[in-house]
């Protein structure tokens, strides 16, 4: 019934006073009664491609940033750069220095930095996780090795995280 179809009206089954019995029924085929057949699949088909355009639109308006935290030559971004304030390493496009500068290139910095704070912020937490982890894992097998293990784990994203966290107060 969905798109234009209907149910199959072969043969019916009807049960009656305990017996079967077949009774055969006719229908017109929908179709014939439609008139432009051509107007109804377009309306039907409407929902999915209004789907297919809105996610299609949705993909132009998303632009990538213009830089990259690590080299990545896939989107062109191999060019070095070093942010002002807070000296973050950055990629970049060819074209970067042509498109950003003054106030543009500002902003894009900030950008860079607010993403590598957020980035540090996430890897500072990963490596407590794990630095906890270890240590609760010693506790629990009495392991003495693997607790001096956990004890000596470094976390040096934490420890940037601060430095940077101290640059930005201080």
């Amino acid at each position: 019934m969905f798109f234009g179809g209907g149910f199959p009206s072969s043969n019916v089954h009807v049960y009656s006073n305990g017996r079967m019995r077949y009774t055969y029924q006719q229908r017109q085929d929908r179709r014939e009664n439609q008139g432009d057949g051509g107007l109804g699949v377009f309306v039907q088909l409407m929902p999915i491609l209004i789907l297919i355009l809105v996610s299609a639109l949705s993909q132009l308006m998303v632009s990538s940033p213009p830089y990259s935290l690590s080299p990545r030559p896939s989107v062109g971004h191999i060019h070095k750069r070093v942010t002002d304030h807070l000296n973050v390493i950055y990629y970049v496009a060819d074209t970067f220095s042509e498109e950003y500068t003054g106030s543009s290139l500002k902003t894009v910095e900030r950008n860079v930095e607010d993403d590598y704070i957020a980035n540090l912020r996430n890897n500072c937490w990963k490596e407590k996780q794990q630095k906890e982890g270890l240590l609760y894992r010693a506790r629990y097998f009495g392991d003495t090795n693997m607790y001096h293990k956990a004890q000596k784990m470094g976390t040096p994203s934490c420890n940037r995280l601060s430095e940077v966290q101290a640059s930005l107060h201080g």
